[in-house]
């Protein structure tokens, strides 16, 4: 080897170190950002974001405008009601209330999580028949970690429906029997509601069963098909688990 040569082959084996160096570096880098991927998906894999909360501003049961940026770092438990019902909606509002006082509370969690409820007859009903349901089902109207929501048909057609796809519509007494005759006689179990008792409505609002958990970013997270059966220790994984999530 002539002496000309050995500093060109000083240089290339300097030149190789170093391009191994940020050869291994990207490498790394890779392998970092890949595991951070498969760590946010592995985080999200549970409870992934099924789609974004509508915005609005509404009337609670209190007649107080509430605005959806209000629950802003809150999980919520987004359900759908009808105040003179008397089949799910008031095992939904017994259930919810038992969750909130009997699970919530004792785990220190009731400020962090918020009931809400939107009145899907907002065209008949309105914050009086709201607040005598809640109140009928064990629930304190003026306690607003529950708040219960109407607003003009319209809006709440668009939130509802448009926002969070529950399907609900209004059909007298006698059409809904004769669907029930109609699909084998099965009927759903009536549960008393001394609102409607007293009201002598003749018609009805058939919906969609369906609790929907919205995260802190207002971000649904998870649907519950039956709202009415959702277990308080398989609610109660939910929100922790969203609580506890950065993101």
């Amino acid at each position: 080897m002539s002496a000309t040569s050995q500093p060109r082959l000083s240089f290339v084996r300097s030149l190789r170190k170093s391009l191994w160096v940020i050869v291994s570096g990207v490498a790394v880098l890779t392998v970092g950002l890949f595991g951070f991927w498969l760590g946010e998906t592995h985080v999200h894999a549970g409870f992934p974001v099924l789609m974004t909360a509508p915005d609005y501003t509404m009337t609670n049961q209190l007649g107080d405008k509430v605005s959806s940026r209000t629950f802003h770092g809150k999980v919520q438990l987004v359900t759908f009601l009808f105040p003179y019902c008397t089949t799910m909606c008031p095992l939904v509002a017994a259930h919810l209330t038992n969750f909130e006082n009997g699970t919530l509370r004792p785990a220190d969690l009731a400020d962090k999580v918020v009931i809400v409820a939107f009145d899907v007859d907002p065209g008949n009903t309105g914050p009086r028949q709201m607040r005598a349901f809640l109140a009928q089902y064990g629930w304190n109207p003026a306690d607003t970690h529950w708040q219960y929501l109407v607003g003009t048909p319209p809006e709440v057609r668009r939130v509802v429906s448009h926002g969070f796809g529950v399907w609900y519509k209004r059909v007298s007494l006698a059409s809904a029997a004769t669907d029930d005759q109609d699909h084998g006689g099965l009927v759903q179990p009536e549960v008393a509601n001394q609102l409607a008792a007293r009201s002598h409505v003749d018609y009805d609002i058939v919906h969609n069963d369906i609790l929907e958990v919205v995260d802190g970013h207002g971000r649904v997270r998870k649907i519950f098909e039956n709202a009415d059966t959702v277990g308080s220790q398989q609610l109660l994984a939910v929100v922790q688990a969203l609580l506890k999530s950065p993101s």
